[in-house]
């Protein structure tokens, strides 16, 4: 049913519009604008609001972010495809003069409008069971050390944690930090850093360099780096920034197929197993990537992509991409899920790692497309909430499974 069918014809829109930015809609007022705004097919003069607002000089007392998703949203809620639904998730931060939208909104921070034409929403849907809930991943993570022994660090304080072959193993601020005393051994002592599904967690290895892992994520080093070389071995996700040494190159092997060698800069790197290419993303410095005996040189803000020996049908050529949305790279280290031009499956595959749970398709996947972004600190049972405004239809089941209904 078209949303807008259920409006008052009488309802003037641009003045609730202007009350909005004023912070002074009631939130049955907002309800109303929302639907007009959100309607399936939106109105023209609701179009034309959109469009004339962008070009007021009051907009200068907006939000820089307002401005920019009014402008991204406004193609696309006219120009809509029928073969996929556009998901709109917009942080309601940029909405920060109309409290009315919060109460609007669920109080989960997101205003979310829906725009296919084809759209229909079901009455005999299954919501979400609202008796189970599980809450948002944390910072923690599993050290296993070189002699076998495993220290789950989310569960100790700040102090030493071990130590081990000329270092020490210590827990500050909520990082792992090695302080080398300067007893080396002759021997090379490896450990193993692993975020399981549901944590994330920062380390400072020997050399000063930084990393932070995504969840469900593993990082092998050694306890001190010696040689010619600083070699380290990740799978998951995990973002660098590299300690400048020309003499002592920084090379991390991704799933044991694909090498990226730096001497000192800042790169992400997403190599899910469920993910179809292993991609390295340059923020700032310059990396190469290998992979079977092709190389190549990106720059700030290029992805090398390679395809996934775990994937069937890919290819294992690199390619590079140019123009990078780097925010959205970077989304999950600041604290958000960034949706931009995401498959149902993709947004999926994020909430199986952050809150660690098994999602299962009743009648395939459906398609959708989502724009905008969520905070990482929301409990599953709010992203469900939100997704179920925009037809995503689940049931979370005990045994932490999630079922995506038709």
């Amino acid at each position: 049913m078209d949303k807008r069918s259920k409006l008052p014809n009488t309802t003037d829109y641009k003045l609730l519009f202007n009350q909005l930015l004023k912070g002074e809609l009631s939130p049955t007022d907002a309800e109303l604008l929302v639907s007009w705004l959100g309607s399936e097919e939106l109105d023209p003069e609701a179009a034309q609001l959109l469009a004339t607002q962008l070009k007021l000089p009051a907009t200068d007392k907006l939000h820089p972010e307002i401005i920019a998703a009014l402008e991204a949203r406004l193609p696309l809620i006219l120009n809509s495809t029928p073969e996929r639904q556009k998901v709109h998730l917009l942080n309601s931060r940029w909405f920060k003069y109309a409290a009315a939208v919060f109460i609007l909104c669920f109080g989960l921070g997101l205003f979310l409008v829906v725009s296919n034409k084809k759209a229909k929403q079901e009455d005999n849907v299954v919501r979400s069971n609202p008796k189970i809930d599980i809450a948002p991943g944390k910072e923690g993570a599993v050290l296993t050390l070189d002699d076998g022994r495993t220290i789950v660090l989310d569960s100790m304080q700040s102090g030493l944690v071990a130590n081990q072959d000329g270092s020490k193993v210590m827990l500050k601020d909520g990082k792992l930090v090695y302080d080398i005393n300067g007893n080396l051994s002759a021997k090379t002592a490896y450990n193993l850093l692993v975020t399981p599904k549901g944590r994330q967690f920062q380390i400072v290895l020997p050399d000063g360099s930084k990393a932070w892992l995504n969840a469900a994520s593993s990082l092998r080093y050694p306890t001190i780096f010696a040689g010619k070389e600083r070699n380290v071995e990740v799978s998951g996700e995990v973002y660098f920034e590299v300690a400048k040494n020309a003499k002592m190159p920084f090379k991390v092997k991704v799933n044991n197929e694909t090498e990226i060698e730096v001497l000192g800069t800042h790169f992400n790197i997403n190599s899910y197993n469920n993910e179809q290419t292993i991609n390295t993303t340059l923020l700032e410095g310059s990396v190469v990537v290998r992979n079977k005996g092709q190389q190549v040189t990106i720059k700030p803000g290029e992805q090398a992509q390679v395809g996934s020996s775990l994937a069937t049908n890919r290819s294992q050529q690199i390619n590079v991409t140019n123009n990078i949305n780097l925010e959205k790279i970077m989304a999950w280290k600041n604290g958000l899920f960034d949706f931009q031009d995401a498959t149902l499956e993709e947004v999926m595959h994020q909430l199986e790692r952050w809150y660690d749970i098994e999602v299962v398709y009743e009648k395939g996947i459906p398609k959708l497309e989502f724009i905008g972004k969520m905070g990482r600190d929301l409990s599953l049972a709010d992203v469900l909430h939100v997704l179920e405004g925009s037809k995503v239809h689940s049931r979370l089941m005990e045994g932490r499974k999630l079922v995506i209904m038709p």
